[in-house]
């Protein structure tokens, strides 16, 4: 069943991991492909939702993905996902009340995760554990969530034996905003590595980040005053911290001792201090200082403690604009969830722009564009379910109504269907002279809508548009134009509208939305780790660092490097293809100032490929055979050594003229703003993960990042693979790395001097000319605009 070790309420003895065995896996949705069984799990450390493919084995498992469980906004019964949606008859097969989603993110577009748990029982275990992880995971104390934060990063730079390195640490500190000299990192580093294994657990590594952190000075120099309050500058008493509340910050509670002692415990929340004097350590205390506990807000606020008796109109009310669109107004989606966003963040009021729609069922989108339409009906009954889900005050409903009136009618019917008492449809009091106040209304839906005249008939009804001349309702005419660009002299799609007076139109339109949507999924795919599950046994040391391959020199390469690399001490090795025995590998490693090359024999033991070292201990693949050497001495009549650490794998993309090693995302989009050509690209480091590297490229007349995962010694992009990256980049160079778009162009500083030199004088030219020719089709429009590209209409089917 599920893999969950967590408090969740009463839900512990969910399974057992030896049930994971004999049962089926629960499911999950995708947009991108086809539903699949997961293993999903609660990461208590972490804090995490995570999810992976079923294993059998033992060893540590590997994720398809993670969520934190602070970002989950909603954990929900049902079907209600996109992800359901796309795969109907799929979706038939599993029973409504087995089915969840969760819904997360830190936009405000989110995103949703689909499930199928194998049971009802299981399905509300589930939902019960969740919601209750999320709310105590929100009020944990700020110790706990710092210690949850540490796990992630740590588990993130981890290698097999759950540690980290010097080299790692040194990555990790951009993260931390934090600049260190590495000659003093390495002195810290060495005296937390007890051990001196020149690699730290996390234990190790949570010491290092005190250290790091909070040392004398940087607690000086985030407050000023602490010496004032503490005697010895290791620890802040009960007493001195009660100083610190009445002096420094006029708090009421430094007064009360007894109060004071119970906040510091319930901050610490440790057990073992839970005494009746407790006292901060400084690093307790700079945590204190910024944590939620030391707001500024009053969290007696949080709740109502205004006169809510008041006329309605009396009171400033949150208000939601276009509420549907998820972006943009011209051809953004249109979505439901962003009822549920706007209603979970408060809004009071939101929009609903209604349109006809086909068989008499209205639709709203933002009429006269290309954005997406969405069923009057599936808002309506999305309103009532999140309405007072965090407020009980009334929530009004502006609607902006563009249907005939049959339509209106069917609007009208389905809002007291669905709505029910919630909606007001008579006044609150008879002979009311100011309207009711919000506690009158309380679980009330009110509509804001323009009445028609008494006796007004349905064939003079017409919608009136009162917007001004940026209104896109008053255009026209809409749809897609193209216009050439002066440089590329390539005809791109711009979406417009034409008015009386303007012809409005946008910097860019995609053709193919759905398309772009998923490869942005694709995109979001390629962060994920590749699961050792997808690999043969045959190919798993494929991708470790100390695997290099066929080096061009063998033996006299390997030789080489291992002297380069001896610093690292005796116990340096690489594996290489083996020249002499084709099929075959050479282990090659440094001890007692020498290069040693070992043989690794392969033979079929039972229809099975066998590797070894020694004849009395045989390995399944090399990735074992490797493995079990780096922990186990490696016994000759000659020697015993244990294989430590690996040849780094050449760099062989540093000096290429499209690497740029110290280039942000934002120095790389500034650089491809002065590039108008297509496939113009850099590759940099990612500032996000220091295994990974990014691609910044132009496509589609917009600048593109995409992410490649360094994997040992492979370098991944969705699910192709490469052994260096210049062997990844010589690839796109001949094939399209997005639709139709190869890498072209390589970004250096001569050639952004070039090309926008290139471009300036090309737009001087145009500049210069007086006219602009348009070629129209079914529009006659001759404008004589200067300084405006060649356009050129397609007539569009009428909404």
């Amino acid at each position: 069943m599920y893999d969950l070790s967590c408090n969740l309420l009463k839900v512990q003895s969910l399974c057992s991991a030896s049930s994971m065995d004999s049962n089926p896996i629960p499911v999950v949705f995708s947009w991108r492909k086809r539903a699949e069984p997961k293993t999903l799990a609660i990461r208590r450390e972490t804090r995490q939702i995570v999810w992976s493919r079923p294993s059998t084995g033992g060893s540590k498992p590997l994720y398809d993905g993670a969520v934190n469980i602070r970002e989950v906004k909603e954990v929900r019964l049902g079907k209600q996902s996109k992800d359901f949606e796309k795969w109907p008859d799929d979706t038939k097969k599993h029973e409504y009340s087995k089915c969840f989603i969760v819904v997360y993110g830190q936009e405000f577009k989110l995103r949703i995760l689909s499930f199928v748990a194998l049971s009802e029982q299981e399905c509300d275990l589930w939902l019960k554990g969740l919601r209750y992880l999320v709310k105590d995971t929100i009020s944990a104390p700020y110790p706990l969530q710092v210690q949850g934060w540490l796990r992630r990063e740590f588990y993130e730079m981890e290698s097999s034996r759950e540690t980290v390195s010097l080299k790692e640490i040194k990555a990790f500190l951009p993260r931390l905003n934090c600049k260190v000299p590495t000659s003093k990192l390495r002195e810290l580093f060495n005296e937390v590595d007890t051990r001196k294994r020149n690699e730290i657990t996390f234990d190790d590594f949570t010491i290092l980040y005190q250290k790091l952190l909070f040392n004398g000075n940087t607690v000086e120099d985030i407050f000023d005053r602490y010496s004032t309050y503490s005697d010895n500058t290791k620890q802040l008493t009960l007493q001195e911290f009660q100083s610190f509340l009445t002096s420094e910050q006029n708090d009421e509670m430094g007064s009360n001792e007894s109060i004071c002692s119970t906040f510091i415990c319930n901050f610490l929340k440790d057990p073992q201090r839970d005494c009746q004097e407790p006292h901060f350590t400084i690093s307790e205390f700079l945590d204190f200082l910024f944590s939620k506990q030391n707001d500024l807000w009053d969290p007696t606020k949080d709740q109502v403690y205004h006169d809510m008796t008041r006329p309605l109109s009396h009171y400033w009310i949150a208000s939601s604009h276009n509420t549907y669109l998820t972006g943009d107004q011209f051809s953004s989606e249109s979505s439901v969830e962003t009822y549920v966003r706007c209603l979970r963040m408060g809004c009071r009021c939101i929009e609903l722009d209604c349109w006809d729609g086909p068989e008499g069922q209205p639709f709203i989108y933002h009429g006269h564009t290309l954005t997406t339409k969405i069923k009057f009906t599936d808002v309506i009954k999305t309103i009532k379910e999140h309405a007072f889900a965090t407020s009980e005050y009334p929530v009004i409903l502006s609607i902006e109504d563009n249907c005939s009136l049959p339509q209106q009618r069917k609007m009208a019917s389905v809002m007291q269907d669905v709505f029910g008492e919630m909606l007001v449809t008579h006044p609150i009091e008879k002979n009311e002279r100011q309207l009711p106040s919000p506690n009158q209304l309380r679980r009330k839906i009110i509509l804001k809508h323009k009445k028609l005249r008494d006796g007004q008939e349905e064939n003079l009804f017409l919608v009136k548009n009162e917007g001004n001349e940026m209104d896109l309702r008053n255009s026209i005419k809409n749809g897609i134009m193209y216009v050439e660009d002066s440089v590329d002299k390539e005809w791109n799609p711009r979406f417009f509208v034409l008015t009386q007076n303007k012809l409005f139109y946008t910097d860019s339109y995609k053709l193919e939305q759905e398309s772009e949507r998923l490869s942005e999924d694709e995109e979001e795919g390629a962060l994920l780790n590749r699961s050792r599950n997808d690999v043969s046994m045959e190919e798993l040391h494929f991708s470790e660092q100390w695997f290099h391959g066929r080096l061009p020199r063998g033996r006299a390469e390997a030789e080489q490097l291992l002297k380069q690399y001896s610093y690292l001490g005796d116990g340096t090795f690489l594996v290489r293809a083996s020249f002499t025995f084709v099929g075959e590998y050479c282990l090659s490693f440094w001890r007692n100032g020498l290069v040693n090359h070992c043989r690794i024999k392969t033979k079929q033991d039972r229809q099975q490929m066998k590797y070894y070292l020694t004849d009395t201990k045989l390995f399944d693949s090399l990735y074992s055979l490797i493995t079990y050497y780096r922990i186990n001495p490696l016994v000759t009549a000659e020697f015993s050594i244990a294989l430590q650490e690996p040849v780094p794998q050449p760099n062989k993309h540093e000096g290429k003229p499209w690497y740029h090693k110290h280039t942000t995302r934002l120095q790389a989009e500034d650089m491809l703003k002065k590039i108008r050509t297509e496939g113009a690209f850099l590759v940099r480091p990612s500032e996000n993960d220091p295994n990974s590297y990014t691609i910044s490229f132009r496509a589609d007349k917009k600048i593109k990042h995409c992410r490649i995962k360094r994997e040992g010694r492979l370098y991944t992009i969705g699910t192709a693979e490469f052994e260096s990256l210049v062997e990844l980049i010589n690839y796109y160079e001949q094939f399209p790395l997005y639709r139709k778009v190869k890498l072209s162009y390589p970004i250096t500083e001569d050639s952004i001097g070039r090309m926008s030199m290139e471009y300036e004088l090309a737009h001087n030219s145009r500049s210069s000319s007086n006219s602009i020719s348009y070629i129209l089709k079914g529009l006659s429009v001759a404008p004589r605009v200067p300084e405006e590209p060649k356009i050129e209409f397609v007539q569009r089917r009428p909404w």
